[in-house]
C-alpha cells in the first residue's frame, strides 16, 4: 500500500508538470528561458516512472498528454527551420514526454485494444524525431516502451480488430528498422545485425515507405563505414540497403526513391574499390556498367568511372580512358563552380600521369566550355594551370612560343585583361630561366639570353597590362638581375629609367637600383635607395643585410657605415642569428661615442638620441650573448679557431659600457647610467666562466664598483619616481643589487688589500642604508633587525642616524616602529660612536611613541634613558639637559595620570623614575625639586 500511495503522488506530480508546461507553451513560444526550461523538461523525462498503478486521474493524464501532443506538431509547423537548436529540442522533450502521458494513461485505465495503434503510431513518431535530432538516448527509451506493446499485442489476440492488428504489425515491423538505426547510431554493431534480420523477417509487413526508410538506414550504416574506411563491411551493409530497395518497383516508392538508389550503389562501388583485391575492382565495375546503363552519362557515374581508372590496384594508369571520361564530363555538365574546381582538380592530376594529355584537355575545356559559354571568371585560373604545366614539364623553346599563341588568343576573345592572377603566371615564367642564368657557365648563359628575352616580352604581353605597377615592377627587377648577370650597368639604368616611380620604390627594386648605384658611384641615388628601403620594410633586415654585404664587397666604406647605421636604427637591436651583431654594433658604438667627445669641444650638448641608442647597443648585444652563450661554450671547449662569442667580446662590452656610465654619471640621466651599468653586470656574470683567478678578481672588483654606482643611480630614480608600482620596482631592485654586493664582498674580501677593503666597507654602509629604506618602502618588516645587524661592520653611526630617521619618516606599524628604533639605537649605542645628543633625540622619540601605544615599554625606556644619562654624567659629553627635562616631565605627568585613576603603586613606582632621571638635569636640581614638592603635595591631598 505504501508504494500505491508513493505511486499516486507520482501521478499527480506529472500531471502538475504537464499542466503548467501545456500552459507555458501555450502562452508564449519560444520561451524566454529556453535553457532552464529544456533542463526541466529533460529532468523530469529521465525520472519519469516505467509501471503505474490504476488511476483516477487517467483521463485528465490521456487529455493533457493529448493536447500536448497536438500543441508540439502545431509548434512544430510554426517555427522556423533556422530556429536555434534549443528550441528544436524543447519540442522534442515534449513530445517525448507526450508520448509518455498517453502511455502512462494506458497503464492507469484499462488497457484497451483500440488505443494500442495508436500508442505505437505515437511511439514510433516519437522515435523518428530522436533520430532525426541524433537523440539515441530517448530513442531507446521510447523504442523500449513500444517494445513492451509486443506483449499486448499477443494478450489482444482475441480482442484486437483484424485491421488494427495489421496496422500494429507494420508499426512493430518499423519498429525494428528504427531500433536497427538507433542501434548503429550508438555503435552497437552487434544488435544492428540482430535488428536487421528482425526486421528482414517482417518485410512482408512492411509498406513501401517504411522500406524506403529500411533501406535509407542501412545505406547511412554503410556510407558510415565508409567514411571509416571499414570497406568490407560496408561493402556488406551497402549490398544490405540496395537489396532492400530493389525488393520493390521504382514506381511503387517515393521520387526520392531514384537518387536513394544512386547513391547506395555509389557506397558500393566505392567500398568495393577501397577493398583493393582484383575480384572486388572487377565487380565494381559491374556495378557501375549497370549503373551506367540505368542512368547514362550521370556525373556520379563519370566519377566512378575515373576512380575505378586510378585505383592503386592497377597495374598502370591509363591516361587515355581517363582523358576520355574528363572529356565527357566537359560535355555533361553545367560550368558552374564546383564542377569548374573538379574539373581542374582531375585535369591536374592527369596533367602529373601524362602532362601531354593533360594540357590537351585544359586547352579543351578553355576553348570548347569557357569561352564558347563567355564564362570570363574561370580564365585566370585555366590560364595560371595553363603556365605551370608548361614550366614545370618544358622540353624546348616551343613550350614558351605556345604559351605566347595561347595568350595572344584569349587576348582576342575577352573583353578586359587579365588581371591578378595573371601576373602570378608571368612572374612564374620569367622566375625559372633568372635561377638558370645563376647556375650557367658563360657559354651557358649566352644560349639562354634569346629565351630570357622571350620570357620577359612575354610577361610583358598586353593582356597584362592593367595588372598593375607593383606586378610589373616583379618583371623589370628579373630584366635587372639579368644586367647585372651579365654586367651590362648602362643597360640595367635604362631599365631603370623606363620604370614608374610605383615601381622603383617597392624595396626589393631599391635594393637593385642600390646594387647599380654602388657599382657605377653614384651615392646620391644609393643614400636615397636605402632610406627608401628602411622606410618601406617590415621586420625584415634582409635587404638592409644585403646592403652591408653589397657595400663591403664593392670595398666602398662610406655607405657601408651609412647601412649599419640605417641597419640597427631601423629594426631596434633586435637581429636574428646569422649575423655578427658584436661587430656591427662596437663599430656603431664606436661612431656614436667619438660624435659625443666632440660634442663638447664643439660646445653642444650630447645628443640624447645617440646616449639611447648606445644604451639600446648595449643590450641588444647582451640579449644576443646570452642567447648565444651555449654555441660558445662548445667553440670554446673544442678550441675552435672560429669563436663565435669570445671573450674579448665580453671584455669589450663589459668595459666600455662601466667606462661611459662612469665618466658620464654626472651629465647623463640616471635611467641611461642604470641601463648601461646592468648591462655591464651581465656582461661580467657572463664573462666570469671560463676565466683564470686574477682576470676573475678583476671582474669581482669591476661588479663590486657597478652595484654600487647602479643602486645610487636606483636609489635617485626611486626617490624621484611619482610612479607607486615604478619607484616600488626600482626599491626592489636596490635590494638585489646590494645583495649582490654583499655576496661578492664576502667572495672575494680575502683576496683585497686592505685599502680597497676599507673602501668597499665605506661603500658598503651606504649600500645598507639604501637598503633599509627600500625595506621600509616594500614594507619588508622582518628584514629590517638583519639590515641593521649589518650596519656593524661599517663602524660609521652616520648608518644608525640614516636608519633612524627613516623608520621615522616611513609608514610603518607602530609596534614595528617601536621595536626598530630600539633596535637601531641599542646597536649604536653598543658601538660607541653614536653622538649622545643624536641618542637622546632617538629616545625622546621612541618614548613618545611607547608611552601612546606600550606603556611596559615605554616604562623600560625610563630606565634605559637612565642609565644612559648616568653614564653619560661622569663624560665630557653630557645627555642633553633639555632632552632628559621633558622626558622627566612627560613621565612624572604620566605617574599623575595613574594618581587620578587611583593606581597608587604604578603613579610611586613612575614618579620616581621621573625624580631618578630628573637628578641628572643641568639645572642645580631645580626639576627634581619642583617634581618632589608636587609629589608631597599628592600625597597630602590624598
Amino acid at each position: 500500500m505504501p508504494v500505491l500511495r508513493e505511486k499516486s503522488k507520482s501521478l499527480k506530480g506529472i500531471l502538475e508538470f504537464c499542466i503548467k508546461l501545456e500552459s507555458r507553451l501555450s502562452v508564449a513560444f519560444p520561451p524566454k528561458d529556453t535553457g532552464s526550461l529544456k533542463s526541466e523538461i529533460r529532468d523530469f523525462l529521465f525520472s519519469f516512472p516505467n509501471n503505474f498503478p490504476p488511476s483516477s486521474h487517467v483521463q485528465e493524464i490521456e487529455s493533457y498528454g493529448t493536447k500536448i501532443w497536438n500543441l508540439c506538431t502545431r509548434l512544430r509547423r510554426d517555427i522556423e527551420s533556422d530556429s536555434s537548436d534549443e528550441i528544436h529540442e524543447i519540442l522534442l522533450l515534449t513530445r517525448i514526454l507526450a508520448f509518455l502521458m498517453l502511455d502512462c494513461a494506458h497503464q492507469c485505465g484499462k488497457a484497451t485494444s483500440e488505443n494500442l495503434p495508436r500508442l505505437m503510431r505515437t511511439g514510433v513518431k516519437s522515435c523518428k524525431s530522436c533520430i532525426e535530432y541524433k537523440n539515441s538516448e530517448l530513442a531507446l527509451k521510447v523504442l523500449g516502451k513500444v517494445s513492451s506493446y509486443q506483449v499486448l499485442l499477443k494478450n489482444f489476440e482475441t480482442d484486437i480488430t483484424k485491421d488494427d492488428r495489421d496496422i500494429c504489425e507494420k508499426l512493430l515491423a518499423e519498429y525494428y528498422v528504427l531500433r536497427t538505426a538507433v542501434a548503429w547510431q550508438m555503435e552497437q554493431f552487434d544488435i544492428a545485425e540482430h535488428m536487421y534480420h528482425k526486421s528482414t523477417s517482417s518485410m512482408k509487413k512492411l509498406e513501401a515507405n517504411t522500406t524506403e526508410s529500411f533501406a535509407d538506414v542501412l545505406h547511412d550504416i554503410g556510407r558510415g563505414l565508409l567514411n571509416r574506411k571499414q570497406y568490407k563491411l560496408s561493402v556488406i551493409w551497402s549490398r544490405r540497403a540496395f537489396d532492400i530497395i530493389s525488393g520493390w518497383q521504382l514506381d511503387e516508392l517515393s521520387n526520392d526513391a531514384s537518387e536513394l538508389r544512386i547513391s547506395i550503389l555509389q557506397a558500393l562501388i566505392k567500398a568495393l574499390i577501397g577493398v583493393q583485391d582484383k575480384e572486388s575492382l572487377i565487380e565494381a565495375r559491374r556495378w557501375l556498367d549497370m549503373l551506367e546503363r540505368e542512368v547514362g552519362d550521370k556525373i556520379v557515374v563519370l566519377l566512378l568511372n575515373l576512380e575505378i581508372i586510378s585505383a592503386p590496384i592497377n597495374e598502370y594508369f591509363d591516361s587515355d580512358a581517363y582523358s576520355d571520361v574528363i572529356q565527357r564530363i566537359m560535355r555533361a555538365v553545367y560550368l558552374t563552380e564546383p564542377n569548374f574546381k573538379l574539373l581542374m582538380f582531375h585535369i591536374r592530376k592527369l596533367n602529373d600521369k601524362n602532362p601531354s594529355l593533360g594540357i590537351h584537355a585544359l586547352e579543351d575545356l578553355l576553348s570548347t566550355r569557357v569561352l564558347v559559354d563567355g564564362r570570363d571568371e574561370y580564365i585566370e585560373k585555366i590560364l595560371v594551370t595553363r603556365i605551370w604545366m608548361d614550366v614545370g614539364h618544358r622540353d624546348s623553346e616551343d613550350g614558351t612560343q605556345r604559351l605566347k599563341s595561347i595568350l595572344s588568343k584569349l587576348l582576342a576573345n575577352i573583353k578586359k585583361p587579365i588581371s591578378s592572377q595573371a601576373t602570378l603566371a608571368a612572374q612564374t615564367v620569367c622566375s625559372y630561366p633568372s635561377k638558370l642564368i645563376k647556375r650557367s657557365d658563360s657559354s651557358k648563359a649566352i644560349m639562354e639570353k634569346n629565351r630570357i628575352e622571350l620570357l620577359g616580352r612575354l610577361a610583358k604581353h598586353p593582356i597584362f597590362e592593367q595588372t598593375g605597377e607593383s606586378n610589373m615592377a616583379r618583371i623589370s627587377r628579373k630584366l635587372l638581375l639579368c644586367a647585372l648577370a651579365k654586367k651590362e650597368i648602362e643597360n640595367a639604368r635604362e631599365i631603370i629609367s623606363t620604370m614608374t616611380e610605383v615601381e622603383k620604390n617597392e624595396p626589393m627594386s631599391r635594393f637593385l637600383m642600390y646594387k647599380i648605384a654602388v657599382r657605377c658611384d653614384d651615392n646620391d641615388m644609393a643614400v636615397e635607395c636605402l632610406h627608401k628601403i628602411s622606410s618601406s620594410l617590415g621586420s625584415d633586415p634582409t635587404l638592409l643585410y644585403a646592403c652591408c654585404l653589397d657595400a663591403k664587397q664593392m670595398g666602398n666604406k662610406p655607405q657601408l657605415l651609412v647601412t649599419l647605421q640605417l641597419v640597427l636604427e631601423k629594426f631596434s637591436y633586435n637581429m636574428p642569428p646569422g649575423f655578427h651583431l658584436p661587430s656591427l654594433l662596437r663599430l656603431t658604438i664606436s661612431l656614436m661615442n667619438g660624435m659625443i667627445e666632440e660634442s663638447p669641444i664643439s660646445g653642444t650638448d650630447p645628443n640624447i638620441d645617440i646616449v639611447e641608442k648606445i644604451c639600446a647597443a648595449f643590450e641588444s648585444v647582451l640579449t644576443w650573448a646570452i642567447a648565444a652563450s651555449s654555441i660558445y661554450q662548445v667553440r670554446c671547449s673544442t678550441k675552435s679557431v672560429d669563436h663565435f662569442w669570445t671573450l674579448d667580446e665580453h671584455e669589450w662590452f663589459s668595459k666600455n659600457s662601466y667606462n661611459l656610465a662612469i665618466k658620464h654619471l654626472s651629465d647623463w640621466y640616471p635611467k641611461q647610467i642604470v641601463r648601461l651599468l646592468k648591462s655591464c653586470l651581465v656582461f661580467i656574470d657572463q664573462h666570469l666562466s671560463g676565466v683564470n683567478e686574477q682576470v676573475s678578481d678583476d671582474l669581482s672588483l669591476r661588479k663590486l664598483f657597478c652595484e654600487f654606482s647602479v643602486t645610487t643611480a636606483l636609489i635617485v630614480l626611486a626617490r624621484a619616481e611619482d610612479n607607486i608600482e615604478t619607484r616600488l620596482q626600482n626599491y626592489l631592485e636596490i635590494r638585489r643589487h646590494v645583495a649582490s654586493f654583499e655576496t661578492v664582498l664576502k667572495t672575494k674580501e680575502e683576496t683585497i688589500d686592505e685599502q680597497m677593503t676599507q673602501d668597499l666597507n665605506r661603500k658598503l654602509s651606504i649600500l645598507v642604508s639604501f637598503d633599509f629604506e627600500a625595506a621600509c618602502q616594500l614594507k619588508a618588516w622582518d628584514d629590517l633587525w638583519k639590515i641593521i645587524l649589518k650596519a656593524n661592520a661599517s663602524k660609521n653611526s652616520r648608518v644608525y642616524e640614516i636608519m633612524a630617521d627613516c623608520i621615522l619618516c616611513a609608514d610603518v606599524p607602530t609596534q614595528v616602529l617601536i621595536d626598530t628604533l630600539k633596535k637601531i639605537i641599542n646597536e649604536a649605542w653598543k658601538t660607541e660612536i653614536l653622538d649622545t645628543a643624536k641618542l637622546a633625540k632617538y629616545m625622546r622619540c621612541l618614548f613618545q611613541i611607547a608611552i601612546s601605544e606600550n606603556t611596559v615599554l615605554a616604562e623600560q625606556l625610563l630606565d634605559q634613558v637612565h642609565s644612559h644619562a648616568e653614564e653619560a654624567f661622569e663624560t665630557d659629553q653630557r645627555y642633553p639637559s633639555e632632552e632628559l627635562e621633558w622626558i622627566a616631565t612627560r613621565a612624572f605627568n604620566y605617574a599623575v595620570d595613574l594618581y587620578c585613576c587611583h593606581d597608587d603603586e604604578r603613579c610611586l613606582n613612575w614618579s620616581g623614575k621621573a625624580l631618578n632621571i630628573a637628578q641628572y638635569c643641568m639645572d642645580n636640581g631645580a626639576l627634581k625639586r619642583t617634581l618632589q614638592n608636587k609629589l608631597v603635595k599628592m600625597k597630602l591631598d590624598g
